[in-house]
C-alpha cells in the first residue's frame, strides 16, 4: 500500500507469522524435540528452521490448510534430508524442505539489496543471510569486526521514498529474547552492512 505519493510501503500479501528460535520448555511435548538437551542444542541453531516455518505456515494459512510440523519435527526433517551441516543451514536444503509443502523456492548468491527488493516486488517472501541482530560491521566484545551473514531471517516488506529503497521490513528470529524482532523495519545501511549477498525467495505452487 502507498502511505503517500512519494512514500511507498511494499508488504508481502501472505499472512507471514513470526516464530522465535526459543523453545517453549513449558510445553510438555517440547515442541517436538526428543529431549530437553536436543531442544537446548537446536534453539541456538534454529534460525533457518524458524525462518522457513514462517514462510511455509504463511502459505498454509493463505490456503486454509493446517500449520506445518512442530519446531522439533521440522529440525529433524531438515537434518534427515541433509539441509544442515557444521556451518549451519544449507539454502538448497531449505528450498527442498519447502517443496514438501508445495512451496517453490530459489537460491541467490553474490546478490545485492536490489535483488531482494525485486523478489519482494514479485510478492515473494525472502530468507536472507545477515549478521545476527544486524550488527555487521560493528565491533564485537573481542575487538573484532563482525562479518556479514551467518544468521537467517525473513524479509516480508520494503520501504521506498521517492523511489529510493530506505530499508526492509523483517521477521528476525533469535535465541535471545531481545533480538526477536517481529515486523521490524531495518534501515538500508544497517541491512547492507549485515547482508552476505546470499538469500532465498519463495512462492506457492498453484
Amino acid at each position: 500500500m502507498k502511505a503517500k505519493e512519494q512514500n511507498e510501503i511494499l508488504k508481502i500479501s501472505y499472512p507471514i507469522p513470526f516464530y522465535t528460535q526459543l523453545v517453549d520448555f513449558n510445553d510438555v511435548n517440547l515442541q517436538g524435540f526428543n529431549s530437553k538437551q536436543d531442544a537446548e542444542h537446536w534453539q541456538v541453531r534454529g534460525c533457518g528452521i524458524a525462518s522457513i516455518k514462517m514462510i511455509i505456515d504463511g502459505f498454509q494459512i493463505y490456503r486454509g490448510n493446517k500449520l506445518s510440523e512442530t519446531y522439533g519435527e521440522f529440525v529433524y526433517r531438515g537434518v534427515e534430508i541433509g539441509a544442515h551441516c557444521d556451518r549451519g543451514w544449507i539454502h538448497k536444503g531449505l528450498v527442498e524442505l519447502a517443496k514438501e509443502y508445495k512451496v517453490s523456492g530459489q537460491t541467490f548468491r553474490q546478490s545485492n539489496v536490489n535483488d531482494v527488493l525485486s523478489e519482494i516486488e514479485k510478492d515473494r517472501p525472502c530468507i536472507t543471510s545477515v549478521s545476527a541482530g544486524f550488527n555487521g560491521g560493528k565491533m564485537d566484545s573481542n575487538g573484532e569486526i563482525i562479518k556479514a551473514g551467518g544468521h537467517l531471517i525473513v524479509v516480508i516488506g520494503a520501504v521506498r521514498e521517492d523511489g529510493e529503497l530506505q530499508g526492509f521490513v523483517v521477521n528476525h528470529p533469535s535465541s535471545s529474547s531481545e533480538y526477536n524482532l517481529d515486523n521490524h523495519f531495518i534501515p538500508i545501511d544497517d541491512f547492507k552492512r549485515s547482508f552476505s549477498g546470499a538469500f532465498m525467495s519463495f512462492w506457492m505452487n498453484e
